[in-house]
């Protein structure tokens, strides 16, 4: 028996990644704090060490949770070798991520979010954003030069319509 409900238990599952690089960060201070009381500059520069790359993954791992929307709309995104994916119920394609010359997020009222790729081989591909598998876009639109992923998780979760230009080659 499940005393927690299931979208409380999901969402907690996806704050898990969170929750473990803060323990590190808490870890690495802690070892600073036990350097400093037995005068170990082993201990404190490790624990510097630990807590700068913990920190450094606490900031990734809380803009992929802010990147995440609840899977709402039909398809299937895919990322493989610098390709994406979307294979929907009426039509798919794929986009190589070295084709890419444009990264846009267009938003339709509140439930109504599309990535459109834009690439020099064909027409747009557009992603709904609460399609399953969107997460993945997160890390293989990190490897693009100069993107500007703050700015993607606003747009993320704006409510007007409007198309926002996340990254441009």
């Amino acid at each position: 028996m499940n005393i927690v409900r299931p979208e409380v238990r999901a969402n907690l599952w996806r704050w898990r990644e969170v929750a473990f690089t803060g323990v590190i960060v808490l870890l690495g201070v802690r070892l600073i704090g036990r350097g400093v009381e037995i005068n170990s500059w082993v201990y404190i520069g490790a624990g510097i060490a630990i807590s700068l790359v913990a920190v450094g993954l606490l900031l990734s791992a809380i803009l992929r949770v802010r990147f995440h929307k609840p899977v709402r709309a039909a398809g299937v995104v895919e990322v493989k070798e610098r390709e994406v994916a979307y294979l929907g119920p009426d039509a798919g394609s794929y986009v190589s991520l070295d084709d890419l010359t444009r990264l846009e997020i267009v938003t339709k009222g509140k439930d109504e979010v599309f990535w459109v790729l834009t690439h020099s081989v064909g027409l747009p591909l557009l992603i709904p954003a609460s399609a399953q598998g969107t997460d993945l876009l997160f890390d293989a639109f990190a490897a693009l030069p100069g993107i500007q992923m703050e700015q993607a998780i606003k747009a993320l979760g704006s409510t007007r319509n409007d198309r926002f230009v996340v990254w441009q080659k």
